[in-house]
């Protein structure tokens, strides 16, 4: 940004973060006559059942959800302490003041309560629940497993009695390097019962790509699968584990879970470790004795999440206790109609924040299904029949799902879907064709919520509404409490039914309590998403806000304004690629960009393409394409891998020495972009301007 062009945003700064709320709109919203096709309304029957429409009317806000959302962003203490309320979330101390601060980051959320997580989630232990199941796993390892919610209560104790006597307490940490399981449940409730503070990994992370995260952290105790199994093939994790244990002086012990069902065995494990590791029978506690539930300040970093961007470390992203909770419990609740009884099925890994989501179902008296293994094995309708042999209420997964099952599966036809009542799908953009086939193929009357936000928040911006229509391409509406909007920084404006950047104007409960290893003047934390007015958060999505239900929404992404990259979904930043390819030895220098498909069964979604320039020009063959790709999925994860290798000339990188990924990015995608005066050599772009001319996406 131009600095004539900051200084008129700065200047108009009080307006974005005062208490007061503006009006976002500059632009005409859309008419009802150009709106998108409605493909599903609620009945007025069924809005009046759901929880947003309870909310609304315990808060006496009269009108459309547009007047109970304005309200919500408009005076924020009141809305996030009723919130509370409404969601009987168990704490003590003071609601009283609801925040110190004025402008993100520099804001604290009920410095004056505390809670516990686990005590949250586990309070259908006891009473008319208890007996129901809570967590089911469903994995192609070990089959069915499931606990009560009574179970689940006495086996998250058995695990924080056990880490207690380790000396895990709230100062401490522990992490997860394990599959979508039961047991990864179970961990994460005992270590958040004595306030520890978790993290968790998928196993299909290289031991590298975790040191670096973990690292950070310094577990105590490390969890771990020492396996899975996917497609019915079974890959063992023992050396991983060991690798990753061994590069991380602060674990003091290694709890494994088996991936298969076969019994511990410790001689199977490296004599480098051999003397910290034990089976999870044997880990636990005895006993049937409640929980001791450790309360602690709603800020208190309670999860840690990893984003990485184009350079340094991941960045180690702290999450508070209240603040996830809270934001958690609105989303599902609310936004997302989970009630008591329902289950949900989200297929998602221990390493993504859609698990956190998941596991935060237990807090309205919701069961869930921990699936481990390849989701459409051995067929590609396996995911519909699971949600008819469980009874799933709310299924969660991706448009490339959806994309691979339009042609060739109809549920509605071949399952029972008479208990799915919403449908999320997250990690790309939604098409119009992936929207029409959920209605057409799967239910006519089922709420589908395509949902957005990420690892920065532990959460969404813009989700599902049970009490709205949804519109076809649509998010249905920005969440209770996100000041979500459209910024064009050409023109300055907050704007409706043009694309722009996602900003968050004023201070929101999900925003990261902080960065693990940030300096005290959180400069890290500041530079990932404050680079515009005091206390506005760029999230770094483009959106369109439709204004066909006001200015709070809907809303239509249109992918990443920044070199953050989403394959499949899955949120990584280009650091790591780079530093496992450029780890050849023949990789001179390297250029990624997230390719956004345009046509064929994955349109929609994103490659990575890795431009690579190879030492002396040697040829980029297909064997050193292949040595490439093991070396980059072997440090870091399949997540990582290219799709596409070109091999170039020359990297382009401007005076300051950074790569211009973004540059290239636009020639790819037939953009001319501005910055050429930038770079040290302009001819730099010439071949990549060449290859656009029959780029094919």
């Amino acid at each position: 940004m131009a600095p004539a062009a900051w200084l008129l945003l700065a200047a108009g700064a009080s307006a974005l973060v005062a208490p007061v709320r503006r009006r976002r709109a500059t632009t005409t919203p859309l008419q009802a006559s150009t709106a998108r096709d409605v493909l599903w309304t609620p009945n007025a029957d069924y809005v009046t059942t759901t929880a947003m429409d309870r909310f609304q009317r315990a808060m006496n806000i009269e009108g459309t959800y547009e007047q109970l959302w304005d309200w919500s962003v408009s005076e924020p203490d009141q809305f996030w302490t009723q919130l509370q309320d409404f969601l009987d979330v168990e704490r003590e101390g003071s609601d009283t003041p609801a925040r110190e601060g004025e402008t993100m980051p520099d804001v604290q959320w009920f410095p004056s309560s505390k809670l516990n997580f686990a005590e949250n989630l586990l309070r259908h232990g006891k009473g008319p629940l208890a007996n129901e199941e809570a967590v089911i796993t469903v994995s192609e390892g070990m089959g069915r497993k499931a606990w009560t919610f009574a179970e689940l209560r006495r086996d998250a104790g058995r695990v924080q009695r056990a880490l207690s006597k380790l000396g895990v307490n709230e100062k401490e940490s522990c992490g997860a390097y394990i599959a979508n399981v039961g047991e990864a449940v179970v961990a994460m409730l005992g270590a958040t019962a004595t306030g520890a503070t978790w993290t968790s990994c998928s196993p299909d992370f290289g031991a590298r790509a975790v040191a670096d995260r973990f690292g950070q952290v310094g577990p105590k105790v490390l969890f771990a699968s020492d396996g899975f199994v996917s497609m019915g093939k079974s890959t063992s994790t023992i050396d991983k584990v060991s690798e990753l244990a061994n590069s991380l002086p602060s674990v003091e012990r290694v709890v494994v879970i088996s991936s298969s069902g076969k019994e511990f065995d410790a001689s199977e494990w490296p004599a480098s470790i051999r003397d910290k590791v034990i089976g999870w029978e044997a880990f636990l506690d005895g006993g049937d004795a409640d929980p001791v539930f450790t309360r602690v300040p709603f800020s208190h970093p309670q999860f840690v999440l990893y984003s990485s961007g184009t350079t340094g470390m991941p960045k180690s992203i702290a999450h508070g206790c209240g603040n996830t909770l809270l934001q958690h419990g609105k989303e599902l609740v609310l936004h997302g109609d989970l009630r008591e009884g329902d289950k949900m099925l989200f297929y998602t890994t221990c390493g993504w924040m859609m698990w956190n989501w998941m596991a935060s179902s237990l807090f309205a008296g919701a069961s869930i299904v921990c699936f481990d293994g390849f989701a459409a094995y051995p067929k590609l309708d396996a995911p519909w029949s699971l949600v008819e042999s469980e009874g799933v209420t709310h299924l969660g997964t991706s448009p490339r799902y959806f994309q691979a099952c339009r042609a060739r599966v109809t549920p509605k036809e071949s399952h029972d879907m008479s208990k799915l009542r919403v449908v999320f799908s997250t990690g790309s953009p939604l098409t119009d064709e992936d929207f029409r086939y959920v209605y057409a193929k799967v239910k006519s009357d089922v709420m589908l919520a395509s949902i957005s936000g990420g690892t920065d928040i532990c959460s969404c911006f813009a989700l599902g509404n049970p009490t709205l229509p949804v519109r076809v391409g649509e998010l249905q509406a920005f969440g209770l409490g996100m000041d979500g909007r459209a910024f064009d920084r050409d023109s300055e404006q907050f704007v409706v039914g043009e694309k722009a950047e996602l900003v968050c104007a004023t201070p929101m409960v999900p925003a990261p309590v902080c960065f693990y290893g940030d300096d005290d003047n959180k400069s890290r934390y500041r530079g990932a998403y404050f680079d515009g007015a005091p206390g506005v958060w760029y999230h770094g999505d483009l959106v369109e806000v439709t204004g066909s239900v006001g200015s709070a929404g809907g809303v239509v992404v249109h992918g990443r304004s920044d070199t953050t990259l989403k394959p499949g979904g899955v949120r990584i930043g280009t650091a790591e690629v780079y530093r496992f390819a450029e780890e050849h030895p023949l990789v001179e220098d390297s250029l990624v960009i997230g390719d956004q498909l345009k046509t064929g069964k994955r349109a929609g979604d994103v490659r990575i393409v890795l431009f690579v320039k190879t030492k002396d020009d040697i040829e980029l063959t297909k064997e050193l394409e292949t040595e490439i790709k093991r070396t980059i999925k072997e440090g870091a994860s399949d997540a990582h891998v290219p799709a596409l290798l070109k091999q170039v000339k020359k990297i382009p990188y401007t005076r300051s020495g950074k790569k211009v990924e973004l540059a290239v990015k636009d020639l790819i995608s037939g953009v001319e972009p501005k910055n050429v005066g930038a770079l040290v050599d302009a001819s730099a772009f010439d071949e990549y301007r060449e290859m656009a001319l029959t780029w094919k996406s």
